[in-house]
């Protein structure tokens, strides 16, 4: 598989969105505007409307409330679509950890219900969002698309679960499904988050002068937010046969750190910062990922560094955005 520089433009391309509103969801729905799509959002807004208040000055902005186990109101919106992007789910293994069949509902059920629906409607493009913690704890691997799934949370065995039942199901001529491993993602959204990790550590350093971090020896790549977006959009744009029941790591190489890393970035921020290290227990989530597939395959790049991404959530927090940090609605975690 060799890089193509031919994409397809993609204004007015109809687009369903489901976890539009989200953190990763806020800000793909705004580049997908700007870039002349017909986005429709399906989110159940559980964290309130505000991501999305901005946008719907573009007229080509579409609202539908709701939940994404409700199968007739699936049905419905996926109809007249031409591409689907799947970001809902409970994210975190203390969210999806709560109660087990709510998550199997939201995770695994209702998504392949999704699929379904989008296949049998006519979609032609079915855009799954998956995690590279499928992965697993694998020290002193550098892993690629083709390296074994070894799942340890609820979480992400469900995400390495639909992925295989997705390619599996797809067996449908014009209908094109693409999986997205991302890194683990931060920066700025209007839905931001503070329980991922590079924001949490910019925050309590920004408003408290200090922060902790557990062992620091794990790995962990890292990506912007808005390198996801244009990721997705990347995918969107790509010849169907570029992508076309594939799996690419979203991410950059230059971006898996160890976390101790992070405590020698973090006085950037604040000359009068104290960064904890505390011994702990080693992390689940440790590992070291390959992103050359999809920089020769959709010739992406990650653009954003990591320390102006850093800056950036610093900015916004001394501008007032957002109005309460601590506010549990900037996060999907208990």
């Amino acid at each position: 598989m060799t890089q193509k520089n031919t994409r397809n433009p993609i204004k007015n391309h109809s687009v369903l969105i489901v976890g539009g509103a989200g953190y990763i969801g806020s800000v793909l729905t705004g580049l997908l505007l700007e870039s002349g799509c017909q986005v429709a959002v399906f989110d159940d807004f559980i964290h309130g409307p505000e991501p999305l208040l901005a946008l719907k000055k573009f007229p080509s902005i579409e609202i539908v409330e709701g939940d994404i186990r409700d199968i007739k109101l699936v049905e419905k919106s996926v109809k007249g679509r031409r591409s689907v992007i799947l970001l809902a789910a409970l994210v975190g293994e203390a969210a999806c950890n709560l109660d087990p069949q709510q998550t199997m509902e939201i995770n695994y059920l209702a998504p392949l219900n999704l699929f379904e629906a989008a296949k049998i409607n006519g979609v032609s493009r079915f855009i799954f969002t998956s995690t590279d913690s499928c992965y697993g704890a694998r020290e002193g691997e550098k892993l690629t698309e083709l390296s074994p799934l070894k799942p340890l949370s609820l979480y992400a065995q469900l995400k390495a679960k639909l992925e295989e039942e997705f390619l599996s199901r797809k067996a449908t001529v014009g209908f094109t499904t693409t999986i997205l491993r991302l890194a683990t993602v931060y920066g700025l959204s209007p839905r931001i988050r503070f329980d991922l990790a590079v924001n949490l550590l910019v925050r309590e350093v920004v408003l408290k002068g200090r922060a902790t971090i557990f062992s620091g020896e794990q790995w962990r790549p890292l990506v912007h937010v808005k390198d996801v977006a244009n990721a997705f959009k990347m995918v969107l744009e790509a010849p169907a046969e570029l992508v076309d029941s594939e799996i690419f790591n979203v991410g950059s190489d230059d971006q898996n750190i160890q976390f101790k890393e992070l405590a020698e970035l973090l006085p950037t921020l604040s000359e009068e910062a104290k960064i904890d290290i505390v011994p702990a227990d080693p992390d689940l989530r440790d590992y070291y990922v390959a992103f050359e597939k999809i920089e020769r395959v959709l010739g992406f790049k990650a653009k954003i560094k990591l320390l102006d991404g850093m800056k950036e959530i610093k900015q916004s927090l001394l501008a007032g955005f957002p109005p309460d940090p601590y506010d549990e609605k900037w996060r999907n975690t208990p």
